[in-house]
């Protein structure tokens, strides 16, 4: 009988599967010991003390830190380092200001703030006009159809109400207006 190469095939896929099988299953038996756990005793009797073995001492050795210079020099800006980060510092905010004037034409306008600006130099130079600073703003703003001039800018109106006394002993007329004011801090 002739045995065909084929049908040997899945014969020796066989025996090969039996034997790594055999091969690969667990190694411990029943009876045998590995290493076993550690029974429970007393624990004096097996902790190690490190001190026994320590013989640094430290206090043979002198602490001091090292001394070396150390000197701090910055760019920062004085106003930085004392606290005033906003100093000098200009904002358009919405605040107050004098109005003085108001007329339809552009050039009487102007005219009149060269009268104003003319006052204020010789009120300043009495030293009446401490509640508007050394030199206000005089501008003319136009809201249609009206010319308008104003003086200062204040930030509250407590101010705004000190400098229109002020204002208000050569122009009665005068009044406070709300607008967008530069101020500096």
């Amino acid at each position: 009988m002739r045995i065909r190469p084929r049908s040997q095939f899945p014969l020796a896929v066989l025996v090969l599967a039996v034997l790594v099988g055999g091969c690969s299953g667990s190694s411990r038996t029943a009876g045998q010991g590995g290493p076993s756990e550690p029974s429970p005793g007393p624990a004096d009797e097996t902790s190690v003390s490190v001190a026994e073995y320590e013989t640094f001492d430290p206090s043979a050795y002198e602490v001091t830190p090292p001394t070396r210079p150390v000197s701090v020099s910055h760019q920062v800006p004085t106003r930085l380092m004392r606290g005033r980060a906003d100093e000098g510092v200009r904002r358009a905010i919405d605040g107050f200001r004098i109005q003085v004037f108001s007329a339809r034409d552009k050039q009487a306008a102007q005219d009149f703030r060269e009268r104003v600006r003319q006052w204020w130099r010789q009120e300043n130079a009495e030293a009446k006009g401490a509640a508007l600073g050394a030199d206000p703003p005089i501008v003319v703003k136009y809201s249609q159809p009206y010319y308008r001039v104003r003086i200062g800018a204040f930030a509250d109106r407590e101010a705004a109400e000190q400098a229109l006394s002020v204002v208000s002993q050569e122009y009665p007329n005068a009044f406070i207006s709300r607008g967008t004011v530069t101020v500096t801090n």
